[in-house]
């Protein structure tokens, strides 16, 4: 507890550093605001099936344009995509209330939807690039812990926030506040001032931007090159993706697991909170190893986690499974300041765009799969059984994912070089 609070006095007086986690905060809760609300609008339009469309499309999109929307999107300056990005889903949104309020056809909300998607493939590598640029070195990692402390907690309150705005405002005044959160967003994006250093890119400088022609091609092997040119980059990348396709399975698991248990309409609520509050425990208990680079602690938490998960779907009541979700929410955490602050140290800044990229399609489409695997895997063999299976494979995956990276410490270990499995985030202390 003592290391998470040292992670927030230490950016606390950095006006820059409160308005990204402002802006970061709210754009994430705009993000699950219109999901809630939307969910709601397509179904009573639609039914079932449209329903069902915006939840795949929600999902697919921004995972498939990711390493390429950060590629394009390098073409300008982060903040003024990010300020583009805000703006536009913004509009998007008020066209969608507009449209649920003249009750126009579900198809057109999840078009508006999918647009909404596809500026957020956009913003999500742009606001990496711009935090990157704008926090200092020696200050990434104890950003990085707080701003995954705060979008854990986003995680929890929002859903509920979404709820609270559909009851009181209804699901047309809930789009338009949504609206006006990203436009907030926004105002925090802009205030925020222009880096200054000789190694940050600004508006005169752009990142050059890619060849129109091969540019889908070549931003996906950018992506791929940046990884296999730092094996502990591959690693962190690798665990990351297995950690975030786990927590999809565990948030899936909910609703089951609770049937099974037979306690009832509530305990999904109460599950799903205590992955929040595991969450944001873990957040700040890796941000005080985050500095140290312990890529070993990074692979041991994810792997506990394919155990814990099993664990999770075996439970004999509501009390055990609370924990067990909540030690699902701490184990998928803890590395996550690490990832990005080894991202932010080690990946060159030519690469950064479409790495990024990858990166937040990794984590989006490893939700999405993971939901959809254990679905699979259940309906197979039941939830005990399936979470187990499904939990194991998890763990094998995510040690596989250390061996490259443990292969080049050997290396470097025997010619006397630094590894950079030791000490991952050398350049952030």
């Amino acid at each position: 507890m003592k290391s998470a609070l040292k992670n927030y006095k230490d950016i606390a007086h950095l006006v820059d550093a409160r308005r990204l986690l402002a802006a970061d905060a709210i754009s994430k809760a705009g993000d699950w605001i219109l999901y809630v609300a939307m969910s709601v609008l397509v179904f009573e339009a639609g039914g079932a099936g449209a329903l069902s469309m915006f939840t795949a499309l929600r999902v697919v999109v921004p995972f498939v344009l990711g390493p390429w929307a950060g590629r394009w999107g390098a073409a300008l300056p982060p903040r003024t995509v990010m300020i583009i990005a805000d703006a536009a889903r913004a509009g998007l949104l008020l066209l969608a209330a507009a449209a649920a309020a003249t009750h126009q056809s579900a198809w057109l909300l999840v078009g508006l939807v999918v647009g909404c998607a596809s500026v957020s493939a956009f913003h999500a590598p742009a606001e990496r690039r711009f935090q990157r640029d704008v926090i200092e070195p020696e200050q990434r990692a104890s950003f990085n812990a707080v701003i995954g402390a705060t979008g854990t907690t986003v995680i929890v309150v929002a859903p509920a926030l979404g709820g609270l705005l559909t009851t009181t405002v209804g699901n047309v005044g809930a789009l338009i506040v949504d609206a006006a959160s990203f436009l907030v967003s926004l105002a925090f994006v802009a205030a925020v001032r222009a880096p200054s250093t000789t190694d940050a890119p600004d508006a005169a400088q752009p990142e050059p931007a890619a060849p129109a022609s091969g540019i889908s091609k070549g931003a996906l092997a950018t992506a791929v090159r940046s990884m296999k040119k730092d094996p502990a980059v591959m690693a962190c990348v690798m665990t990351q993706a297995v950690a975030c396709t786990v927590a999809g399975a565990s948030l899936v698991l909910m609703p089951l697991l609770g049937e099974r248990l037979q306690a009832g309409e509530g305990a999904i609520g109460w599950l799903t909170a205590a992955v929040g509050a595991g969450s944001v425990l873990g957040v700040l208990i890796g941000g005080g190893v985050a500095k140290q680079g312990r890529l070993l602690l990074c692979v041991t938490s994810v792997v506990s986690m394919g155990v814990i998960l099993g664990l999770l779907g075996s439970s004999p009541n509501l009390l055990v499974a609370l924990l067990c979700a909540a030690l699902v929410g701490v184990a998928a955490n803890i590395p996550e300041p690490m990832y990005w602050t080894s991202y932010a140290d080690r990946v060159s800044e030519s690469d950064s765009s479409s790495f990024y990229g990858l990166v937040e399609s990794s984590i989006t489409g490893g939700f999405a799969l993971g939901g959809v695997i254990l679905g699979a895997v259940v309906a197979t063999m039941g939830t005990t059984n399936g979470t187990w299976v499904v939990g194991a494979v998890g763990s094998v995956l995510a040690t596989a994912a250390f061996i490259p990276a443990l292969r080049h410490h050997r290396v470097s270990s025997r010619t006397g070089s630094t590894s950079p499995v030791v000490n991952v985030a050398e350049h952030a202390s």
